[in-house]
């Protein structure tokens, strides 16, 4: 090997990389990154089994070359080196590679290639274009709740559908199901950990455009110089268009995304990890929490749109608080059958179980004779 390579492309790759490589595995090629050189490009694959990536920097390179190294420590010596560009050697197949940049130089142990893993292209007749991904990943993924025992509740199930893709999110007591790219239409629900979505969504920005397909058992976002791959999982997820369309309102209300946040963020200043009291009165939303520290109340002006709005409804402070944070805009607001809590903007549906709250017990005093 014998390269010369932009140095912030390189860096640039190199922490993706790192970001996806284990810092820990019994596997010490899992831990690296694989480094595979022709005449016009540089290609770093990296990959933790569960999602995997590959992408290539060009370079002027004499002949071919492949080799692994490990992740994080490449990561961190090309950020330490200094110019615009660096130069990486290795003589024959010895088992380690230098690196210079500036007036600095390191020497690194390598790996031989062996059979690492790597992301395997779908055909492109057999995919859809999709932008968007941070977007629609930050409206989902906070539904989901990644210390569940059942897999498929630490999962976001993408729906390829004829009006464009869906993603839903749940963790069996709130649930979100947020419009993606309205062009990347189908017919194919694919499950998805929420982890590797979230992965996804750090690489790439919303004007990122890829082809997506599948490889039986793995998603594949792809385009120029960067192909994702994420492993799928098997089962049968929740009918959340059924789910949605069966919830009957008692009554809704309207209200902006942006006041009904800083109300509740106001309301739960002192906790933010409990519950909170919605009550209705006309044309006014009060928001109350009480904890061992102290109460906090809130209030803001609702629209009136269907029956009388009315009652106090109990819910869980933290996912009301990551759902608002996600949305944008006007808001429908609506308490259906059981207190259930439902939101409605342009981008996104939500619910959200009430919670049953038990009065406090009254102290008896006794009362002094007389």
């Amino acid at each position: 090997m014998n390269v010369v390579i932009n140095r912030m492309e390189l860096l640039s790759a190199a922490k993706r990389a790192a970001n996806i490589a284990p810092a820990e595995s019994p596997l010490d090629v899992l831990r690296g990154v694989l480094l595979e050189t022709d005449t016009a490009a540089m290609t770093l694959s990296a990959t933790n089994l569960e999602v995997a990536l590959e992408q290539k920097v060009p370079c002027e390179s004499e002949g071919s070359d492949a080799l692994v190294i490990s992740a994080r420590l490449f990561a961190e010596v090309v950020e330490k080196l200094d110019g615009e560009r660096v130069t990486l050697f290795r003589q024959g197949e010895r088992q380690n590679l230098t690196i210079k940049g500036g007036e600095a130089a390191f020497n690194l142990n390598v790996w031989e290639k062996g059979s690492f893993p790597k992301v395997e292209i779908p055909f492109p007749e057999d995919t859809v274009k999709v932008t968007g991904i941070p977007s629609m990943a930050k409206r989902t993924v906070f539904a989901v709740d990644p210390r569940n025992d059942q897999p498929l509740l630490k999962s976001v199930n993408l729906m390829f559908t004829q009006t464009g893709l869906r993603s839903v999110g749940s963790d069996g007591n709130c649930i979100v199901s947020a419009k993606g790219d309205d062009k990347s239409t189908g017919d194919i629900s694919l499950l998805l950990p929420a982890t590797s979505l979230t992965r996804l969504a750090r690489l790439c920005s919303d004007k990122d455009e890829f082809q997506v397909g599948t490889t039986g058992k793995a998603i594949v976002f792809f385009r120029e110089n960067f192909a994702y791959s994420a492993r799928l999982m098997e089962g049968s997820y929740i009918d959340s268009t059924r789910l949605f369309e069966s919830l009957v309102n008692t009554f809704t209300v309207l209200t902006d995304v942006t006041d009904l946040r800083k109300a509740l963020l106001a309301a739960t200043a002192i906790d933010q990890s409990g519950k909170v009291k919605l009550s209705f009165t006309g044309n006014e939303l009060a928001l109350t929490t009480t904890g061992e520290s102290g109460d906090g109340s809130s209030s803001l002006e609702i629209i009136p749109l269907t029956g009388t709005p009315h009652g106090e409804y109990w819910y869980q402070t933290n996912k009301l608080s990551a759902c608002l944070a996600s949305l944008t805009g006007t808001v429908t607001l609506g308490v259906a059958q059981g207190g259930m809590l439902t939101l409605s903007t342009a981008e996104a549906r939500y619910m959200q179980n009430g919670l049953r709250v038990t009065a406090p017990a009254v102290k008896a005093t006794k009362r002094k004779a007389a």
